[in-house]
């Protein structure tokens, strides 16, 4: 079989099999991702579920609060009671109508918590760095003293331990005295304090215009909470909440680390993380442990005021579409086998009629190539007696052997077209049987071109097609005469079916550098350009209308294969009007 007809049964194979294996593989990959979205939809419902805690959560404790800051009594040693009877809280606070802090009074006489929630809440009342203040501060109170220090320390101490004291001895030693502490440290926090607050420009004002809400704010660890309400009086009341107490109220609300039930969560593992703003995170629980680079399958906001945190889930997304798609790649392979052995069966009989189709046609050729052979000989004969009879009618007076010798020139002519048919059909079977063989000898081409032309003359002049030849190849060259007389006699014979309206032929021949070039142009009609890069193909023809020339459609591909043999060529050249034919043909080497 032909490789172009194995590569064509190839393609009707694989071809189906590969779309199929791929549109399969897709529904496969969209039936992972349809499990991804559903588990995710999922998780998001029990996310939400936990959610859903942490609102009556935040509500619980936003009812607490309303109660504990319902207050319109301002008196100091009341506040401060209600401050330390409520663990929850961090510190009140109440701003006076007009928006000063009027408790924790900045200028009035504070406790250490009540002068340590001014310092970290400074930058949110007043928009000033406070603790970076009085951390400064402290530090030069601290050279100060360890300065101090080491100047009397060598009068009480021995030579061996009279060294002078470092930075952080001193520093040390200084917050090793509790009495040094409450003379020193204190009034340098009250005096920043009452210079930070001297104006009381309470910052974010706009925040508490509401009647209550949450006011979040960052100091220290992370996110602080705040909740306040307003006062009849226009005095606004609030709180700021102890952070480690409600975090640890808020994981309370929380599932426990590792579920008690390890198959609860339809056997695949999962780990919920609550991460804060920071994408840190605050606790975690489930019995998956997630590489340190996973993202989570899914994440949702936790309500006001925690909306900055998210609960996260995080699952094996490997252990998650396990067995997803077993069913499409068992339907998969049983496709692909019903497909495979359905298109086997095709090709055998495609196989098998092709087999067949080729074992006639070659015996078909092999009967017209006998049949060939077998009329060559009786067409011999009969070109052979027919130019004795007229060789014969050159004796008889020319009256009597004008319509004979008319009659025997059409004979003549017949005999040469049906020679060279003949010629053509043998040529192409040895072409496909690969028998061609070149039997170069010396010739001068411009002979044998003219004798070529000579057999067309007759049928030219009967058809007032005017022949010239310019001939400039009449050194003797080594090349196949029967070759060069077919590819010659092919495009001549193709003016003389299908050019014949133009009325001219022109054969011109060269010789340069041992190739031997024919131009054969005629003023035809031409060849369309759709049809141009075809007219060397086996039985190609430029139109299959039953009133168009008659001809085979194997003479110029002939004549190609009998240039290429020769090392030459046979090409379609441009013109502006009719067809040129290039032929060239190379001398072999003695």
């Amino acid at each position: 079989m032909k490789l172009r007809p194995v590569i064509l049964i190839t393609l009707i194979i694989v071809l189906p099999l590969a779309a199929l294996t791929w549109a399969i593989l897709r529904i496969a990959e969209n039936e992972q991702v349809v499990v991804q979205q559903r588990f995710r939809e999922l998780m998001e419902d029990r996310l939400q579920d936990v959610n859903v805690n942490v609102v009556a959560f935040v509500e619980d404790l936003e009812r607490s609060l309303s109660r504990i800051t319902a207050i319109d009594d301002f008196e100091l040693e009341s506040l401060r009671q209600t401050n330390r009877s409520e663990p929850r809280l961090l510190q009140l606070f109440v701003l006076n109508p007009e928006g000063q802090l009027s408790y924790p009074d900045p200028a009035g006489d504070l406790n250490t918590n009540e002068r340590q929630f001014l310092v970290q809440a400074a930058k949110m009342f007043t928009g000033k760095d406070l603790k970076e203040t009085v951390i400064r501060s402290e530090q030069e109170a601290v050279d100060q003293l360890g300065n101090a220090v080491s100047s009397v320390a060598p009068t009480m101490q021995s030579k061996a331990d009279s060294e002078p004291l470092g930075r952080s001895q001193a520093a040390l030693q200084y917050r090793s005295s509790p009495g040094l502490d409450q003379q020193s440290q204190a009034p340098v926090q009250k005096q920043l304090v009452e210079e930070a607050y001297r104006a009381a420009p309470v910052q974010n004002l706009e925040a508490f215009e509401e009647s209550s809400g949450w006011f979040v704010w960052y100091w220290d660890r992370g996110l602080n909470l705040i909740y306040w309400q307003r006062r009849p009086s226009g005095h606004i009341v609030g709180c700021a909440l102890e952070r480690a107490r409600w975090m640890a109220d808020l994981v309370a609300q929380l599932p426990e680390t590792v579920a008690s039930d390890p198959g609860s969560e339809r056997s695949i593992e999962t780990r919920v993380r609550l991460v804060n703003s920071a994408a840190a995170p605050v606790y975690q629980w489930g019995n998956f442990e997630p590489p340190d680079d996973a993202k989570p399958l899914c994440e949702v906001p936790l309500a006001v005021p925690l909306a900055s945190w998210r609960l996260q889930c995080f699952v094996p997304v490997a252990q998650l579409t396990a067995g997803t798609g077993r069913s499409v790649h068992l339907s998969l392979f049983a496709s692909l086998a019903a497909v495979a052995a359905a298109l086997g069966v095709i090709s055998f009989f495609f196989v098998r009629e092709y087999a067949r189709d080729m074992k006639e046609a070659s015996q078909q050729v092999s009967f017209v190539n006998q049949v060939s052979h077998e009329l060559k000989t009786p067409l011999t004969n009969i070109r052979m007696y027919a130019e004795l009879l007229e060789r014969d009618l050159d004796g008889v007076s020319s009256a009597e052997a004008e319509k004979p010798k008319q009659r025997l020139e059409i004979i003549l002519s017949e005999g040469q077209r049906l020679t060279r048919l003949i010629g053509n059909v043998l040529t192409f079977a040895r072409q496909q049987r690969k028998t061609l063989q070149l039997q170069p000898r010396e010739v001068r081409p411009d002979q044998l071109i003219e004798r070529i032309m000579d057999r067309f003359r007759p049928a030219f002049v009967d058809q007032q097609i005017e022949t010239t030849f310019d001939g400039n190849a009449d050194s003797a060259m080594q090349i196949d005469p029967d070759f060069l007389e077919q590819i010659l006699g092919n495009l001549i014979s193709n003016v003389e079916k299908y050019a014949a309206s133009g009325g001219s032929l022109n054969v011109r021949s060269s010789v340069e550098s041992g190739v031997l070039t024919l131009d054969i142009c005629d003023a035809g009609p031409g060849i369309p350009p759709a049809k141009r890069g075809a007219v060397f193909e086996p039985f190609a023809r430029v139109t299959n209308d039953v009133s168009y020339a008659a001809g085979t459609g194997i003479g110029l591909s002939i004549a190609r294969e009998l240039a290429r043999l020769h090392g030459g060529d046979v090409l379609l050249m441009d013109s502006d009007s009719g067809c040129w034919f290039r032929a060239t043909i190379k001398a072999c080497s003695i």
